[in-house]
């Protein structure tokens, strides 16, 4: 049960190096107020800081709560850099299950113990309270928040990003407990890809290690016919034909002459 009495947006716009902003779900506010610093990295626009200036501490806080947040002063400013660090140190310790700082704890129940953001009913005739809330006050319902995170029920369920270059810790609020990205359009996306094209490589590299092995085999070199040894044919006589004579010719006996008697 969250310790807080406000209801409270969870996530927001990330903007990385490369300048294509993502939507980051932390699954907790005070995750969410962590990831303006130096949790997750510089893969994310986490590890980069957000708070400059008080300015920036009250656009960050306006931005989320819903109810009118003062101006931050100088002051405010160091007590919010120190809350966020604490939890942040406290978020990465729990991913990795490693047990939180005394100092962390300390500093995260202290402002758990001011006064916070109380809830209000609309419809009424009269405003109870302040119309406008102290930083002070929103730091403590933060605070409050990380109570609720760092409870035994959800500790085991902060969790870094399995991202290779990515270092984002959230809270897994899925039914199942199997969130493994700190987003699916990003770090999700970027290991569906990677994955596809070592499969495709892998593909590609079989086929070529089939096809190289298939040129080295010798293949037998085809032998020469070699000529039938038979037994000669015996070709028949072939009775030769009488050449062809002109008929003799017979020459007519000499006749005697006739003698005289």
């Amino acid at each position: 049960m969250p310790v807080s009495t406000v209801t409270i947006p969870i996530g927001q716009w990330l903007v990385p190096a490369e300048g294509v902003r993502w939507w980051f779900d932390s699954g907790s506010v005070a995750l969410d107020f962590a990831t303006t610093g130096a949790i997750g990295g510089a893969a994310a626009s986490a590890g980069v800081e957000r708070f400059h200036s008080p300015d920036d501490l009250t656009d960050w806080l306006r931005e989320r709560f819903p109810v009118a947040v003062g101006q931050a002063r100088s002051r405010d400013l160091f007590d919010a850099v120190a809350l966020r660090d604490a939890i942040a140190r406290m978020a990465v310790a729990a991913s990795r299950g490693e047990s939180a700082r005394a100092g962390d704890i300390d500093l995260v129940n202290l402002y758990a113990a001011t006064p916070d953001v109380p809830p209000a009913l609309g419809g009424g005739s009269r405003q109870a309270g302040r119309s406008v809330h102290t930083v002070p006050q929103a730091l403590s319902t933060i605070a409050r928040d990380a109570v609720d995170l760092f409870s035994p029920a959800n500790v085991e369920r902060i969790r870094e990003c399995s991202g290779d270059d990515c270092e984002i810790v959230y809270l897994d609020t899925s039914r199942a407990a199997t969130r493994r990205w700190c987003s699916m359009q990003r770090c999700g996306n970027r290991a569906k890809v990677r994955a596809h094209r070592a499969r495709k490589s892998g593909r590609n590299s079989r086929i070529g290690s089939a096809i190289a092995a298939a040129a080295q085999v010798t293949l037998p070199e085809p032998a020469l016919a070699q000529p039938t040894l038979t037994e000669p044919v015996l070709a028949e006589a072939v009775p030769a034909t009488p050449a062809l004579t002109e008929p003799a010719r017979t020459e007519p006996a000499p006749v005697e002459p006739d003698r005289a008697a």
